[in-house]
């Protein structure tokens, strides 16, 4: 039985580690594996990863604080190898066979971790925009010298480290996304989206553009409110951005550019439990980001048999939106996407038409089967 270590970098309620817990949900049915789980923080997921196998927090281990005189006065004096890591000691005694690290955001410890001498494959769900934003360069050196392998989430983020780190291409497998079964499940509920739309006081039949993810330039929310500030004569015409946190900087000053812009038509938010009853009631979901490698709310969009825009040069959900599901417009030609959003929302036969093939693809692309039997070739090779 091969004992795999699974290591992310939290338990944030994100796309990579949603994604890792349901490969993990399906693993623990497989009596050929035996894994636990190292999360370097925490998270409001955590608890999702303690049901499914043992779970080590690395940053509770510390054993003195970095914020502590006495801890400061140590790093001074003494170099900080010495200090005794007790979940790596505790880790050193499982044998493991394989580790498994996701995303590129784990390079920091991949030097401590590879005390335990098995291979580390590391999952890459960034393209070069998430690598310059989510590590530092030393970091992400180590993640290059330490793993023996990846896994990548689309073929857009393989090229780009073909291209921009020259990763041999013979290292590097594409496993395809798992849809998340939530929204599999998921069936709309009409008074339901009366009622949220009466919330923010979007009229019942006003046309509704999504977007959703983390409030930041990376996700292009600059971009979705350019898009909105095109189009807020059109009264009937409303933006609902779900993602973030209202405490973030980011997130506060896209409030600011709200405001002072006179954007009514604008609707922030913040992070919900239940994206899929909002993403239920968006006419169009639109991609609005610089760069996403290959984006999970795409897969559900799909799902929910919404059209999907979004750019060329920006990841990989132009790979799943082709030319029948949507539309791929060039890259932050904000122009482009208010007169697509107009088309769209004067044909509804071919908005509904868009809808019912993304739905149909999503669910022939990333079946549940042939993925996880992809993950689980990855682990035994």
């Amino acid at each position: 039985m091969k004992n795999i270590l699974f290591v992310s970098h939290d338990a944030n309620r994100a796309g990579s580690q949603i994604l890792l817990l349901r490969f993990l949900r399906l693993l623990k049915e497989n009596q050929n594996f035996k894994f636990s789980v190292l999360l370097k923080d925490g998270g409001i997921i955590e608890n999702e990863f303690n049901e499914i196998a043992q779970t080590y927090y690395w940053k509770k281990q510390n054993l003195v604080g970095k914020k502590s005189l006495l801890g400061k006065l140590y790093k001074k004096v003494i170099n900080k190898d010495i200090f005794k890591n007790e979940v790596l000691d505790t880790l050193k005694n499982q044998n493991f066979d394989l580790i498994i690290s996701n995303t590129i955001a784990n390079g920091d410890i991949l030097p401590m971790l590879n005390q335990l001498n098995c291979p580390i494959i590391t999952y890459v769900h960034e393209l070069e925009m998430g690598i310059q934003q989510y590590t530092k360069p030393e970091f992400f050196q180590n993640v290059i010298a330490l793993s023996s392998s990846y896994i990548v989430c689309a073929d857009a983020v393989k090229q780009n480290l073909i291209k921009n780190h020259l990763i041999n291409p013979t290292l590097i497998r594409i496993l395809p996304s798992l849809l998340p079964q939530s929204a599999l499940n998921y069936n709309s509920d009409r008074l339901l989206n009366d009622t949220l739309r009466k919330k923010y006081d979007i009229p019942v039949n006003a046309f509704l553009i999504g977007g959703m993810g983390t409030v930041d330039l990376r996700k292009g929310v600059d971009v979705f409110l350019q898009v909105a500030n095109k189009l807020k004569h059109n009264q009937d015409i409303f933006f609902l951005w779900v993602g973030g946190q209202d405490t973030e900087t980011d997130y506060k000053n896209f409030q600011i550019d709200k405001s002072r812009l006179e954007l009514e038509n604008v609707i922030f938010q913040k992070s919900v439990e239940n994206p899929l009853d909002f993403m239920s009631i968006f006419d169009i979901f639109f991609v609005s980001s610089r760069e996403d490698p290959y984006p999970l709310v795409v897969l559900e969009a799909a799902i929910l048999s919404k059209p999907i825009i979004c750019f060329d040069k920006a990841g990989g959900a132009k790979d799943f939106v082709e030319n029948d599901c949507g539309a791929i417009l060039e890259y932050l030609n904000i122009d482009n996407v208010v007169e697509k959003i107009v088309e769209l929302k004067e044909n509804s036969s071919l908005r509904n038409q868009m809808g019912m093939k993304a739905r149909k693809k999503v669910l022939e692309r990333h079946n549940q089967e042939k993925a996880f039997q992809t993950f689980v070739e990855i682990l035994n090779k």
